[in-house]
């Protein structure tokens, strides 16, 4: 087995802008996607991915692991100790990265618990997406990272699948992931955002926000329906953008 190994691309978004676009949900990077940028959403949003413990919104840059069927033959050629694709992954990630794994679309896909963990937490990571399962959550749950995935799981992993890759595109809940790309992940779903447009998706997906503020005001304000100005169309935006210079 080749030891697929590869570096994960730099940032497109400091971590100034990461902070404030933790503030947005993630349903208006959806909202943001399909009607500016021309993204059909079930090509963003991992609408299988559940949270599996409590804290803060995500928003990362993705460090991808591949998983293959698990075979006797297969296993035995796998990269042994830390020069697994998993635990090179660790290693590669830092703060401000989220360890992202293709898991074989299954719950019984145990993708790691409490030790193995361990080290995300060591590294400072910021959480893991997978569309597998998770065992140990109450102890993991102590090491303060945000896991989404399938559920929790007691099975063993390594009978369903084996971690071949670290950093090449991967399939996660039928949703592309390319290493470098960000992941924006809240208590409502898991949305991938393009690494090549990532910062013109951050400037918009702010604008959005504080449009979407402003509007909820002016409902207040005037005691209207919401379709005067919901969904925001090209009229919404202009009477906004004018309203910040008056």
């Amino acid at each position: 087995m080749t030891n697929n190994i590869k570096k994960t691309p730099s940032h497109r978004i400091n971590k100034k802008t990461r902070d404030k676009l933790k503030e947005i949900n993630t349903s208006a990077f959806v909202d943001v996607m399909a009607r500016q940028f021309g993204y059909d959403p079930h090509t963003i949003l991992m609408d299988n991915v559940i949270p599996l413990n409590n804290g803060e919104r995500l928003v990362s840059r993705a460090v991808t692991i591949r998983y293959l069927p698990s075979r006797k033959d297969f296993d035995e050629m796998k990269p042994k100790n830390e020069k697994s694709p998993e635990y090179a992954a660790f290693e590669i990630a830092e703060n401000g990265d989220v360890i992202v794994m293709s898991s074989m679309a299954s719950s019984l896909m145990s993708i790691g618990g409490d030790i193995k963990f361990l080290r995300l937490k060591q590294r400072g990571i910021d959480g893991l997406v997978c569309d597998g399962g998770v065992r140990d959550m109450k102890s993991v749950d102590k090491y303060n990272i945000r896991i989404w995935g399938y559920g929790r799981t007691s099975n063993l992993g390594t009978t369903v699948g084996t971690p071949y890759s670290t950093n090449e595109p991967i399939r996660v809940d039928g949703v592309l992931v390319l290493p470098g790309d960000y992941i924006v992940a809240d208590d409502d779903g898991v949305v991938v955002i393009p690494r090549k447009i990532a910062a013109q998706v951050a400037v918009a997906a702010i604008e959005y926000d504080n449009l979407e503020t402003w509007i909820k005001n002016r409902l207040e304000k005037e005691n209207l329906s919401p379709g005067k100005y919901y969904p925001p169309d090209k009229k919404t935006y202009e009477t906004y953008r004018k309203s910040l210079n008056n």
